[in-house]
């Protein structure tokens, strides 16, 4: 094969892969794109059967333009905290008093011995008409408490700074604290962002929600892990994402109503994780990403405080 030729076939090899990089370009332009069929989507996840659905939404109520931060119902009052105030309102919605706070607080718990209200490394008591009685020690300053639950004598703290509860008495005293390891587990309590949530049932059963496994967690006080249960899954009757449940409150009855971020839904789960209703589906926080905080009164009726929406939105189970 001569010069000549060997040159005219390089040269035409030339030409053909300049067209072929040419051409994926441009069917790599984003207009040019064909559908990604490995593309996640949840969409196909939001529709919930309405025969699971037995709550409805009866009331709502806000009070102005306000940053809420967390809610509890005792004392047949709801105790609400936004920006640097604490708010004490009749369940029907009635603001009923206003008090000023030291800075933001972060959660809140009451009972008849008074209001207990956690700010980023401490705690501090409230008279149930919101005076305050103490601030209690400072934790270190990687501390930060997400969630607060009382029983007669002690108070236990979520810190999700330190990934940790904290055993308080009332009067403030810390006895104690545990982390979730166990046999030797290097995991604990996995909090991938900072939701970390916990309460006391009317039994006296501490349980604690350990998002990242999707689980909630059964302590004795003293901090051994008596029992759990996890649901992973994205469906209904499960949990999904990197951490959720992010909320949870206990029913009467000892059943769970849990509220997920993300998607976000609120649902009731029996004491072993077995999906009991849905109280809310995603359609209800349509553009929303953020889990509301849960307060549950001695009926059985549900308050939301949707953060977003910066509203308190009360569902009761369907007549």
């Amino acid at each position: 094969m001569n010069r000549k030729v060997i040159l005219s076939v390089l040269m035409v090899l030339a030409v053909v892969m300049i067209a072929i990089v040419v051409i994926d370009r441009l069917k790599s332009r984003v207009d040019n794109r064909p559908d990604n069929p490995y593309e996640y989507s949840v969409d196909q996840y939001k529709a919930v059967d309405s025969t699971l659905v037995r709550y409805a939404e009866t009331l709502d109520f806000t009070f102005g333009d306000f940053d809420l931060r967390g809610i509890a119902f005792a004392n047949n009052r709801l105790y609400l905290v936004e920006d640097n105030y604490l708010l004490i309102v009749s369940p029907e919605g009635e603001k009923l008093s206003k008090s000023e706070l030291p800075e933001s607080p972060k959660c809140i718990t009451a009972s008849s011995a008074g209001i207990f209200i956690g700010f980023k490394n401490y705690i501090s008591h409230y008279s149930t008409v919101g005076t305050l009685i103490r601030q209690w020690k400072p934790l270190n300053d990687s501390a930060l408490l997400t969630s607060l639950a009382v029983t007669d004598s002690l108070l236990f703290a979520a810190d999700a700074g330190n990934r940790r509860v904290l055993r308080y008495t009332t009067g403030g005293i810390l006895s104690g604290s545990f982390d979730g390891k166990r046999d030797n587990s290097l995991h604990g309590f996995i909090l991938p962002s900072p939701y970390f949530d916990l309460a006391v049932n009317n039994d006296g059963e501490l349980w604690v929600v350990n998002p990242g496994r999707h689980a909630l967690e059964n302590y004795s006080f003293s901090g051994e892990l008596r029992g759990f249960w996890d649901r992973t899954a994205i469906t209904i009757d499960g949990f999904s994402g990197c951490c959720n449940p992010a909320q949870m409150a206990v029913m009467p009855d000892g059943s769970f109503v849990t509220a997920e971020k993300g998607m976000v839904r609120i649902k009731i789960h029996g004491s072993s994780g077995e999906l009991i209703s849905v109280v809310a589906a995603p359609e209800k926080f349509e553009g929303e990403t953020e889990a509301p905080d849960l307060a549950v009164n001695p009926a059985g009726d549900i308050y939301v405080l949707d953060f977003e929406r910066k509203m308190i939105r009360v569902f009761q189970i369907k007549k």
